[in-house]
């Protein structure tokens, strides 16, 4: 049966248009297709450009689904929604020294790791203040090498909760971190998902 060349012109469209929905590619040699990409971007003088936004305008979008990617211009880093958090790609850690005997009050917004340096005597001990709002997700490193204690404290607004991942208790005091000691704490923000909450989150000791 002779067909139309209107007829053959959109079998070819539609055929056409379905393989670009397959394989999608932007920039240089656009006809050298990746078979293992849905969408590919070459180029060697241009980069990619994610959606750039605040933290606001992040926690916005809901709900967010698992890979979904921005750009935090509040925090200046490419994250990344894992499903249940907001992660930074390749967090900033910053190193503190925490003076002896001394206080000191971890950030809310940057992974920090805490450095605690010997002291002349055992009764020795370095506080560390845990912030009452922090970033969803926010992790610090504490590593006790000293020779004293460290004491992980509330701040004075309170509203925040400590709890133990060991014990799997909710740490009513403040949390002691012995000598020879280890933890990581995360922050998970309890606002985010139940603005009523009474309490902004909850540090978790990874102890």
């Amino acid at each position: 049966m002779k067909q139309s060349l209107p007829t053959i012109a959109l079998i070819f469209l539609i055929g056409f248009a379905g393989h670009s929905q397959i394989i999608q590619k932007i920039g240089n040699n656009p006809t050298t297709l990746n078979p293992s990409a849905v969408l590919e971007v070459e180029s060697t003088t241009k980069g990619f450009l994610p959606p750039r936004m605040t933290t606001v305008q992040r926690d916005a979008i809901t709900p967010p689904p698992a890979g979904l990617t921005v750009y935090n211009i509040t925090t200046n880093t490419l994250q990344i929604y894992n499903g249940t958090a907001w992660l930074d790609c390749n967090p900033r850690r910053e190193v503190v020294v925490v003076p002896i005997n001394g206080t000191i009050t971890a950030s809310g917004t940057q992974s920090q790791i805490f450095h605690f340096p010997s002291c002349p005597s055992a009764n020795c001990r370095e506080t560390v203040v845990l912030p009452r709002d922090a970033t969803d997700g926010l992790e610090h490193t504490m590593l006790n090498k000293g020779t004293g204690t460290v004491v992980f404290k509330h701040p004075t607004e309170d509203y925040v909760l400590f709890m133990s991942l060991r014990g799997k208790d909710l740490v009513t005091d403040d949390f002691v971190l012995n000598i020879n000691q280890f933890v990581k704490v995360t922050y998970v923000d309890f606002k985010k998902f139940n603005p009523n909450s009474l309490f902004t989150g909850v540090w978790l000791f990874n102890d």
